[in-house]
C-alpha cells in the first residue's frame, strides 16, 4: 500500500508544503507572546513601586506681640568711651547767648547749631540735638541739625561774600567737615561751595566714595577758602546733577536771595531724572527764605531757618 506522498510522486502532482509566511507569522507569534507578557507585568509593577503621598502636617503657632515701649532718648555714653564718641548734650543744655564762632572742629567735637527746629549741639559724627539724632548706618547724616538718608549725597554751599558776615563762614565749614565725616564711609558724596563759580574740596568735585578720601586735606582746603562774588547756586546743581550719577540727597545752604529764574533751572534740573530730596536751610539771613521755601517744598525736602548768632 502506498503512502498519499508515493501516490503524487506516480502522479506527476507536486508535493504539499507548508508556505512560508505562515511559518514566519507562527515563529513572530512564538516570540511576540511571553515579550507582552513580560511588559505587562512590568507595567503593573510601576503603581506598586511609586511612593505614597502623605497629607502634609502643619503645626499651629500662637503668636502673641507685646505691647510696644515708649521710645527713649539714649542715656549720656560714658566719658570712658573712645574720643571719636562724645557724650550727647540734650537741646536744652545749649545757652546761644555764648556761642562763639570756632574753627573747624576735630572728628567728634561737639559744633553748636540753632535752627528752626530750636538750638542743640550738633555732632561731629553726624548725631545732632538740633533736630534729634543722626543716624551713620544706611547713609545717614545732619546738617545744621537736619537729618537726611542718601547714598550719594550733594552738599551745594554758600560762599559769596555775604558769608563772611558774623561767624557764617565758620559755621558752614564747621557743619560741612561734621555731616560729611559722619556718613557711612561706603556713602559717595559731592562737596560744592558757589558764588558765581564753584570750588571743591580736592576729590569732591564729583560723587566720592569716602572710603580711602583724605580728611586732612579736606579740612585743609575749607579753613583756606574765603568767601567773596555774589549768591549764584545754579552752576553747583548743574555740576551735581550733570554727572553719571545723580544725588539722591541734597543739602542746599545759602545766606542771600536767589534769582528766582535759578530757582527754576534748580527744580527742572531735578525733574530730569530720578528726583533728589532737597533740604534747604537760610543761614543768618532769610533774604532767600521764598525761594528756599518753594526748592524744599516742590522736592519733598524741608526749609530751615538757622538765626545768626548774638554779637
Amino acid at each position: 500500500m502506498q503512502s498519499a506522498a508515493g501516490a503524487r510522486q506516480e502522479s506527476g502532482e507536486p508535493p504539499v508544503r507548508t508556505p512560508r509566511l505562515l511559518r514566519a507569522i507562527l515563529l513572530g507569534v512564538a516570540f511576540s507572546v511571553p515579550f507582552h507578557l513580560l511588559l505587562v507585568g512590568v507595567l503593573a509593577l510601576i503603581p506598586m513601586l511609586r511612593p505614597v503621598a502623605t497629607e502634609p502636617v502643619f503645626e499651629v503657632f500662637d503668636v502673641v506681640l507685646a505691647a510696644p515701649t515708649p521710645l527713649e532718648r539714649p542715656a549720656e555714653p560714658s566719658t570712658e568711651l573712645a574720643d571719636d564718641l562724645p557724650a550727647l548734650e540734650s537741646p536744652g543744655t545749649a545757652d546761644p547767648a555764648s556761642a562763639e564762632a570756632m574753627p573747624l572742629p576735630r572728628q567728634g567735637s561737639p559744633v553748636p547749631i540753632e535752627s528752626g527746629f530750636g538750638a542743640g549741639a550738633g555732632m561731629g559724627v553726624g548725631d545732632g540735638g538740633g533736630d534729634g539724632f543722626g543716624g551713620g548706618s544706611g547713609g545717614g547724616t545732619t546738617f545744621f541739625g537736619v537729618q537726611g538718608t542718601g547714598r550719594r549725597v550733594a552738599f551745594i554751599v554758600d560762599k559769596s561774600g555775604s558769608m563772611s558776615r558774623g561767624s557764617r563762614m565758620d559755621r558752614a565749614r564747621a557743619e560741612v567737615t561734621a555731616a560729611v565725616w559722619g556718613l557711612p564711609d561706603y556713602a559717595k558724596v559731592c562737596v560744592l561751595f558757589y558764588d558765581t563759580t564753584v570750588v571743591s574740596p580736592p576729590g569732591f568735585d564729583a560723587f566720592t566714595r569716602l572710603r580711602g578720601a583724605s580728611r586732612d586735606d579736606f579740612v585743609a582746603f575749607l579753613a583756606g577758602m574765603r568767601p567773596s562774588g555774589d549768591t549764584s547756586p545754579i552752576g553747583a546743581f548743574r555740576r551735581a546733577f550733570g554727572q553719571g550719577e545723580r544725588p539722591d540727597l541734597v543739602y542746599f545752604l545759602s545766606d542771600g536771595e536767589i534769582n528766582p529764574e535759578e530757582v527754576d533751572a534748580i527744580l527742572a534740573l531735578n525733574a530730569s531724572g530720578r528726583p533728589a530730596v532737597i533740604h534747604c536751610i537760610a543761614l543768618g539771613s532769610d533774604a532767600g527764605k521764598v525761594q528756599l521755601q518753594r526748592v524744599a517744598a516742590v522736592s519733598g525736602g524741608s526749609f530751615t531757618f538757622v538765626p545768626e548768632y548774638p554779637q
